[in-house]
């Protein structure tokens, strides 16, 4: 069977990187949508392409493809990481409060430029993975849903990384409205006694990174 997730193709430098910068080259077969992402906030790694993949299994299987990808770029001296990621569940405005769906993992509206991309990295302590996963698809999920300009949120599994990155266990990809409410009283609403205990149950820190839109292919 087919694992269908993501491919987060990421660039690091001593300086930002220009928009010019992010070409979405063919990584694999079967893309059905790359965004390209650029940093919000002043950190490696700068860019961010997100290839939404019918199945990473053969990316995730061999490196021969990251190994080609990092050979073809090797003049611009610019270090290549890939995050592959299985996906898990997703849901939009019209799921229902506590579900989720496993189908499409594409959002069906591209975003508009300018638009936030939120990606959280979580890594729960192996015995408290259950309860993070409730968490998220029982409250956490729908505490987003109430964030002004929020639109679509996506769950990942960590499946392999290739190259000098730091991964999580779990990912939560969130789309926002370019005006949003993020840092507002509803964003913060979201912090309740589940959440602390997620967090105290955490193997390591999270991973959080902001993202701004730029383009689809």
């Amino acid at each position: 069977m087919p694992t269908p997730g993501i491919l987060m193709r990421m660039l690091h430098s001593k300086e930002p990187l220009n928009e010019s910068s992010l070409d979405a080259p063919k990584v694999s077969s079967g893309i059905e949508a790359a965004y390209k992402l650029t940093a919000l906030e002043k950190e490696n790694p700068w860019l961010n392409t997100m290839y939404f993949l019918d199945d990473i299994a053969p990316l995730a299987n061999s490196s021969a493809s990251y190994d080609e990808d990092v050979k073809a770029n090797a003049s611009d001296s610019i270090p290549i990481s890939w995050v592959l990621c299985a996906f898990i569940n997703g849901r939009d405005q019209s799921t229902p409060s506590q579900q989720t769906y496993t189908t499409p993992h594409v959002p069906a509206a591209t975003p508009n430029p300018g638009s936030v991309v939120i990606v959280n990295g979580s890594t729960p302590r192996a015995d408290k993975e259950d309860d993070y996963h409730a968490w998220y698809d029982q409250e956490h999920g729908d505490k987003l849903k109430l964030v002004p300009g929020w639109n679509v949120a996506r769950r990942y599994s960590l499946a392999k990384a290739y190259g000098n990155i730091e991964t999580a266990n779990f990912y939560g990809v969130n789309f926002y409205d370019e005006k949003n409410g993020l840092g507002g009283p509803e964003w913060k609403a979201g912090v309740t006694e589940w959440t602390l205990r997620i967090r105290d149950n955490a193997a390591k820190p999270n991973i959080r990174r902001q993202w701004k839109f730029v383009a689809a292919e």
